[in-house]
């Protein structure tokens, strides 16, 4: 089994060691550095090659999108989480362009966070709930068209009657919570039917499967 090698980067020492304490209990983690700023984190990226680094937005001498875009620049193919507290959109959208694979607030599910490791250990992108919503928005102003996905032939040969239902509604700019509430469904499964929508369009977000329906509308 492989392990997934972690750098968690947080000014706030109780809350990072945490989070590494629960790291720690997963028989594929592994966190080999801590940090609590972004200057530690990039002389420990040198050193120590991470699979995945967990940044903080706000961190002193270096915030972590600052931090990200230098990482980045360097070593384009790091896998970079960010954990914020902030669910503002701006640092979301900035996180999505600079090449960050995910954005999860600090108050998700452990579960969540731990899935969201491993989904972008394997290059997966991982922005789910009101983050996604302001990503979705983000397309939306970019003059998409509309998409009809009953009249599409293609789309209905590949998602089922569900995934079209929910790639709706996502569209509409509800998050995983309201989907779940309409559809009658648990979160997890709304959050499993989209983790087949992107396998089945062979993208690494539902944003960028949306991006591919526009395309074809």
């Amino acid at each position: 089994m492989k392990t997934i090698k972690i750098i968690l980067a947080d000014d706030h020492e109780i809350f990072r060691n945490g989070l590494s304490t629960l790291i720690s209990n997963e028989p594929d983690m592994k966190v080999v550095g801590e940090a609590s700023d972004g200057e530690q984190v990039i002389d420990m990226v040198k050193h120590l090659e991470p699979d995945v680094l967990i940044l903080d937005i706000r961190m002193p001498k270096l915030n972590g999108i600052d931090t990200a875009k230098k990482l980045l620049n360097k070593s384009p193919h790091l896998r970079i989480l960010i954990f914020s507290l902030y669910d503002n959109e701006d640092y979301v959208l900035q996180a999505l362009h600079m090449g960050a694979k995910g954005y999860l607030l600090k108050d998700t599910s452990n579960k969540i966070f731990l899935d969201a490791i491993r989904a972008v250990d394997n290059d997966q992108f991982y922005y789910i709930g009101d983050v996604s919503n302001s990503v979705i928005k983000h397309f939306k102003n970019q003059n998409q068209p509309e998409v009809n996905l009953q009249d599409n032939n293609v789309l209905s040969e590949n998602l089922s009657k569900k995934e079209k239902e929910i790639i709706n509604l996502i569209i509409e700019g509800k998050n995983s919570k309201e989907i779940a509430d309409v559809l009658g469904n648990s979160v997890r499964t709304i959050d499993a039917h989209r983790y087949n929508i992107i396998k089945k369009f062979g993208t690494r977000s539902i944003e960028e499967a949306i991006v591919i329906i526009n395309k074809m509308n």
